[in-house]
């Protein structure tokens, strides 16, 4: 613990978070944003540019910022929400490059489960991929998953359930659910 911060909650006196300790935040959890961002793009430029974007973000809300959770949900809802606005944009503005990555020859059982997870997750409705990724990438609490996704603590219950189940039956079988 340093000085009067809380070691979960990178916040010091007054609810604030000074511009060391958005450094910190960085430091902590930009690999499970990029995870997180990549899992749902399928696009590491896009993932690093969320990222960044995240703690832009961070960095600019630094004097409104107030303690109300864990910060790494704070940081999840931002990086949902850029992804949402990135998607309502490129609905308006197709662009040129695919959203889905073209697959590589297929030669390591690693890069093959890799795919085949990829797909599998592709398969899952996007409310219940994001309430997953949260929860599995993001380590986020169902509470914090509702809360940056407008649902119920039951609601992401049930997305999580049924996630999980496509997943498993996709990967079982091999074969796509849809």
């Amino acid at each position: 613990m340093r000085g009067s911060c809380v070691p979960d909650v990178i916040t010091c006196e007054g609810g604030r978070l000074d511009q060391s300790k958005a450094a910190e935040l960085f430091r902590l959890h930009h690999l499970a944003l990029f995870r997180y961002a990549f899992r749902l793009t399928g696009r590491r430029d896009v993932a690093e540019d969320v990222v960044q974007e995240v703690f832009v973000r961070v960095v600019r809300g630094l004097e409104r910022y107030r303690a109300e959770g864990r910060d790494v949900a704070w940081l999840f809802t931002i990086a949902r929400r850029l992804l949402i606005d990135r998607q309502r944009s490129q609905r308006r503005q197709p662009d040129d490059m695919p959203d889905t990555p073209v697959s590589e020859p297929r030669s390591d059982p690693s890069q093959e489960l890799t795919i085949a997870l990829a797909e599998a997750l592709g398969a899952v409705p996007e409310p219940d991929r994001d309430a997953f990724l949260l929860r599995e990438l993001g380590g986020l609490s169902y509470e914090e998953i509702a809360a940056a996704c407008d649902a119920t603590v039951d609601g992401v219950r049930s997305r999580i359930y049924r996630a999980r189940m496509r997943l498993r039956a996709a990967l079982s079988t091999g074969v796509k659910v849809t």
